[in-house]
């Protein structure tokens, strides 16, 4: 990946009585220690299945500032003071948001302009302290990095006018109520389902579509999933609805268009992109669980070919299962 870092600065956010420490000074975007941070968060962002799509507000804060900076009209140190203002005053108006530093990086990929923005929680880290042979062990705070989780941060393309958003974050309790805080009150944008959320939407509704029509057959199951898959395997990341209803239904035109309806109806598009990962990772594999606890995990496309497994559903609703030509490892 041709990630460039051409600015970054680090502002320290504190509520809860310690001074905040808005930095006055980029970070040193040459040091091997700076470059290999921001990249390794950078990466992890664009990279990651549960990143949203957002567009922001026409009459958001945030989206001003930034065309400002977009136009030349302030420099990327005042721009990125003004965001880190904002994230604090959220966190003095709702105090149970923790202290944070605020990651800000002017990055270039392949070209494109964007500005990353990256909040970063603290994480607890025990250390060792030696002086004079007396070991003892120390208890400190430090930014996520191997193990830590970045759980709000945003990606915004400074290419355009709209300047479009990819982000991930997680709801918080704010006043008694769970509030994507992140995108509605920081960001001010509104966001759409991420891959992942839309994969398991959709595998959700193909349970219940199942249930409902084929007496909850675990086979049809797989094969839907099979389908899934493979339709974005062939059709780079893209799962058109209608070409799995094909497949999975063959010439039952009924079922097809009962399938199709079932989806559109709880707002699954025409086509939607999935992308390989995801959708290996939510359907690839298929499973069936007994009331008694006995749960068989296999591929899904297994199930399409009655030489690998062989399912039997019965009158009174238990299930047969068949391995056949199972070679140990």
């Amino acid at each position: 990946m041709a990630l460039n870092i051409k600015k970054a600065i680090l502002h320290i956010l504190r509520s809860d009585g310690a001074p905040s420490v808005l930095s006055q000074v980029e970070l040193d975007i040459d040091s091997e220690v700076c470059e290999t941070f921001i990249l390794k968060h950078v990466k992890k962002l664009i990279n990651n299945p549960a990143t949203r799509s957002a567009v922001f507000k026409p009459e958001s804060a945030v989206f001003s500032v930034l065309g400002e900076y977009q136009s030349g009209a302030v420099y990327f140190k005042e721009t990125s003071v003004a965001l880190a203002e904002r994230m604090l005053s959220l966190m003095e108006r709702f105090k149970k948001l923790p202290p944070c530093d605020l990651l800000v990086v002017h990055i270039a990929n392949k070209g494109a302009e964007s500005l990353a923005i990256v909040k970063l929680g603290y994480q607890e880290v025990y250390n060792h302290q030696s002086k004079d042979a007396d070991n003892q062990l120390t208890k400190s705070t430090a930014l996520p990095f191997a193990t830590g989780k970045v759980e709000y941060a945003c990606l915004i393309d400074l290419s355009g006018a709209a300047m479009p958003i990819h982000l991930i974050e997680k709801a918080e309790v704010l006043e008694g109520n769970a509030v994507p805080y992140f995108s509605e009150l920081f960001l001010e944008c509104d966001a759409s389902p991420s891959k992942k959320e839309q994969a398991k939407h959709i595998d959700e509704l193909n349970n219940e579509f199942v249930q409902e029509f084929f007496n909850n057959d675990p086979k049809m199951t797989a094969k839907i999933k099979s389908a899934l898959v493979e339709e974005a395997e062939n059709e780079e990341g893209f799962v058109s609805i209608d070409n799995v209803a094909a497949q999975v239904f063959a010439e039952d035109e009924a079922q097809k268009a009962q399938y199709v309806s079932t989806l559109r109806e709880a707002g699954v598009v025409a086509d939607v992109p999935l992308g390989e990962r995801v959708a290996r990772s939510q359907f690839a594999t298929a499973r069936i669980k007994g009331d008694n606890g006995v749960e068989i995990k296999f591929p899904a496309h297994m199930a399409v070919d009655e030489d690998e497994i062989e399912i039997t559903t019965h009158a009174d609703g238990t299930v047969t299962v068949l391995i056949k030509r199972l070679r140990l490892m």
